[in-house]
């Protein structure tokens, strides 16, 4: 397993330290070493600090009143979740969950503010992050709003083969860890429907299906899916 301080190289805010700063901050983290299935962070629950993923995967998602989940963001190695309470003093916002063994790490949050009070490139870096995550979830409100469920898993599945967030760490041409109730639960669907969305864009040779494995062949069909915004099915 790669050393704290050369997973904290990849994290977006602290990317642009040097290798002395990034040992000193590594120092400060505590690791905590977390079983899949297992709950991370709570809704709701004081914010301690700054948490990122040292090993495996995490998705952040919210719960509605009757049990439905939304996944917002699936994390793996060098991405950080409970981000916005660490700034704004606010509670976790969402809920956090180990989608495999996992270790992930925090750093106190007093830390990261006397950063970005003495390192400028780490308050830019903070805002960058923060504004693309916005963006984000801007265009998550009017997929949800406008588009339906076939156009919402194809620009899901697109962004995967891309290895853009939220469902991906790099870019490649298959999504195999995706499963069709985790799509369900990233388009704001049920299983069946993204079963009939996914059948769709097998037919139309976007995708291909195979012991739960989806491998994207058609980026430009999947493309032309996600910008119609077709409202069918």
């Amino acid at each position: 397993m790669p050393s704290l301080a050369a997973v904290l190289s990849r994290v977006p805010y602290f990317s642009g330290l040097d290798p002395a700063a990034l040992k000193r901050l590594a120092g400060e983290a505590r690791e905590r070493r977390c079983a899949a299935g297992s709950l991370i962070l709570a809704e709701g629950e004081p914010c301690q600090g700054l948490s990122f993923v040292v090993r495996g995967r995490v998705k952040v998602f919210k719960l509605s009143e009757d049990g439905r989940e939304q996944v917002l963001r699936i994390l793996g190695p060098g991405r950080t979740f409970n981000d916005v309470p660490v700034f704004d003093g606010g509670p976790n916002p969402g809920a956090v969950a180990a989608l495999e063994d996992s270790v992930v790490a925090l750093i106190p949050a007093a830390s990261v503010h006397a950063l970005v009070r003495e390192r400028p490139e780490v308050a830019t870096a903070v805002i960058q992050v923060f504004a693309g995550r916005l963006r984000a979830m801007t265009e998550m409100v009017e997929d949800l709003a406008l588009r339906g469920v076939t156009a919402r898993v194809a620009r899901l599945l697109l962004e995967c083969s891309r290895g853009s967030p939220p469902l991906a760490e790099g870019p490649g041409d298959h999504c195999a860890h995706i499963t069709q109730h985790g799509l369900a639960a990233m388009t704001g669907s049920v299983r069946e429907v993204v079963q009939r969305a996914l059948k769709t864009l097998e037919r139309e040779g976007a995708i291909a299906l195979a012991r739960g494995r989806i491998r994207v062949l058609a980026p430009e069909i999947l493309a032309a899916w996600s910008g119609a915004g077709r409202q069918q099915g």
